[in-house]
């Protein structure tokens, strides 16, 4: 059988099945969930082009990798790595769980809200979280790699979408769990069948060897993933109360939230290519440095937020440049071979994360100079060992503290953070008004996890803790000012 004929047998007549009830029984509803109306077409067409654009790149490094293969004589042809069937398979499996879940929704049945909701959504985003850090480590074992491929590349996408309304979706748990398990089960069945005769391969080299008949564990977990994607996409667009929300979100969501997005979206993929940390490092505190730029702009207008940004980033590199040919104010360093894009010497992720980081310190503690400093000084604990292990900068300081950096590294960067912080308040004062909602400053949140957790990935475990301690400490002291 060729792949082309598996969906033949398998996926199309389930889907035209599914798509004969979904016309059969369109109609009034009962309940808050339309799912006859335009809104809810217009998403479901909407969700095979998500998959589709989401999924392609993963679904290219695995045959890359040769995690999956295919028999030559087995396919049809292929867009990359990729045959044409797999790119069907995106769309169809997205259609089939989604009428699926649009026909399940007829019942009726009130659109409820689970109890405890803040513990279920935040309390679920973390455990997602939890598991995509997981993946991530996964990534540097040979067996684990497409467990950790796929837990890395489907759960921070889960942990948002339950951290939106997670309490929205265990309102309706059997709904949910229905509408995920059916297509889940029916996908496993046809997916040990498609392994037993040939029609695609799973390389035991990458899989930690836990099967079920013929199926690997990492597929069954592929497969409950990628549903769970779907219903929780779907049910979320169209509950009620996530439209609420969505609503009195939208004058919150502004361009530096998006930078800010990116800024963490391309922290990602440095496992799965460690040779790219420079490219990744310098475009990821690029979106760091647009971020604070535009976030600025919107508190103290845009004549206000370049003057800021020249302050920064000039101030910043002009004191590693007197800093790397003479010693002041951090000690004997040199950035003699370190990664392009430099300017006069000194890389260009250095002048921008002086900028960007100095105004998520200054936003984080309330424009209180002196805290934004140490919140810096705790951020520099984890970014020495890190990037000095990937060459950015080299100690040859003959009294080393941590890292290579001696004390007075440390006693520079607060200094400079210090005094930094103090001229950007002065210059906008609007900076130190307290801000409700989100705020780049909350990104220092987001580096109390990723930082560390960066540090683990290139075997650093010692540096991790520390910086996870020292970061959290320091914030601990924000709290008055958030």
């Amino acid at each position: 059988m060729s792949y082309l004929q598996y969906h033949l047998v398998f996926i199309l007549p389930v889907l035209l099945v599914l798509a004969a009830l979904t016309a059969r029984r369109r109609g009034p509803l009962a309940g808050p969930y339309n799912p006859d109306d335009r809104w809810s077409w217009s998403w479901f067409w909407a969700l095979p082009l998500v998959a589709t654009v989401y999924t392609t790149p993963w679904d290219n490094y695995l045959v890359f990798r040769e995690v999956w293969s295919y028999p030559p004589e087995r396919v049809l042809g292929r867009l990359g790595y990729v045959p044409y069937e797999e790119y069907a398979f995106f769309i169809l499996q997205t259609l089939i769980s989604g009428l699926l879940l649009l026909l399940l929704m007829r019942r009726g049945g009130p659109a409820r809200v689970a109890a405890r909701p803040e513990l279920v959504r935040w309390g679920g985003a973390a455990l997602l979280l939890g598991l995509a850090f997981v993946g991530a480590l996964c990534l540097r074992q040979e067996r684990t790699l497409y467990l950790g491929l796929i837990l890395a590349w489907a759960m921070p996408v889960l942990a948002g979408q339950w951290a939106f309304g997670g309490d929205l979706l265990l309102g309706r748990a059997r709904l949910f769990w229905t509408a995920t398990l059916l297509p889940t089960t029916y996908l496993w069945l046809t997916d040990a069948y498609a392994i037993s005769n040939g029609i695609w391969q799973i390389s035991p080299r990458y899989t930690v060897g836990l099967n079920l008949g013929r199926l690997p564990f990492e597929e069954m977990l592929f497969f409950l993933v990628t549903n769970l994607l779907v219903v929780t996409g779907l049910m979320l667009f169209l509950h009620p109360a996530a439209l609420e929300r969505l609503g009195r979100a939208r004058p919150y969501l502004r361009p530096w939230l998006g930078f800010a997005a990116l800024y963490l979206l391309l922290k990602i993929p440095v496992p799965l290519w460690p040779g790219g940390f420079p490219l990744l490092g310098t475009l990821s505190t690029g979106f760091l440095c647009l971020a604070a730029l535009s976030y600025a702009a919107d508190r103290v207008g845009w004549g206000r937020a370049v003057s800021l940004l020249l302050l920064g980033s000039g101030t910043g590199w002009l004191v590693e440049w007197i800093g790397s040919q003479t010693g002041l104010p951090f000690g004997q360093y040199s950035y003699e071979g370190a990664p392009a894009p430099t300017l006069l010497g000194v890389p260009l992720i250095v002048p921008l994360g002086w900028f960007a980081m100095t105004l998520v310190a200054t936003l984080l503690s309330g424009g209180r100079a002196w805290l934004a400093g140490l919140l810096l000084v705790a951020w520099d604990l984890g970014l020495e060992p890190l990037m000095t292990s990937q060459g950015y900068w080299t100690w040859q300081d003959p009294h080393p503290l941590w890292s290579g950096a001696p004390l007075l590294n440390f006693i520079g960067w607060w200094g400079i953070g210090t005094a930094l912080s103090w001229a950007f308040v002065r210059l906008a004062p609007d900076l130190r008004r307290p801000t409700s909602g989100l705020h780049p400053g909350q990104v220092y949140l987001a580096e109390l996890l990723f930082l560390p957790g960066g540090l683990l990935l290139f075997g650093q475990p010692v540096a991790a803790g520390v910086t996870l301690v020292a970061m959290a400490l320091v914030l601990s002291q924000t709290r008055r000012a958030v």
